[in-house]
């Protein structure tokens, strides 16, 4: 599948890469089909490109790189819309928000999206009643590790 991007061009997309999210996404209700760029130069980030309305491309990253211990549960509903028996097998992500001053840089560990990259289909899950926040900040453990490394 061939799409054209914003932020990336025209895109081959193969169709054994294409995931669907069954009733799209909160606020992107009508996007169904989805694919997960991975780009060396923006590593460990990713991006979820929509291929149903190409404009829209969110910045997301594996959440426990941010916060080791980040731990929710999924309800049936939740493991029967992503088909998978077995949470073990899902890919989880946070999207991530870049402001301009990348200091303020904050990712959404209120709202995973887990992704069966088997079954090419995910959700994103609302975490109800939560500890977690929206706008968890990103670099806050990434600025202590950049300390540690310089000798501070």
């Amino acid at each position: 599948m061939l799409i054209h991007t914003v932020n990336f061009g025209d895109l081959e997309v193969p169709e054994d890469k294409i995931l669907t999210f069954k009733e799209g996404l909160p606020g992107f209700p009508q996007i169904h089909r989805f694919v997960v760029l991975e780009l060396e130069e923006i590593k460990p980030f990713q991006y979820l490109q929509a291929l149903d309305d190409p404009p829209i491309t969110l910045f997301i990253i594996n959440p426990f790189m941010v916060e080791p211990t980040y731990e929710f549960r999924l309800s049936e509903t939740d493991m029967a819309d992503v088909n998978s028996k077995n949470s073990s097998e899902l890919a989880v992500y946070a999207v991530a928000t870049i402001p301009e001053n990348p200091s303020d840089a904050t990712i959404n560990l209120m709202a995973p999206i887990v992704i069966n990259e088997n079954e090419r289909c995910g959700k994103q899950v609302i975490l109800h009643e939560s500890k977690y926040s929206v706008k968890h900040p990103l670099l806050q453990i990434s600025g202590q590790n950049e300390a540690e490394a310089q000798g501070a």
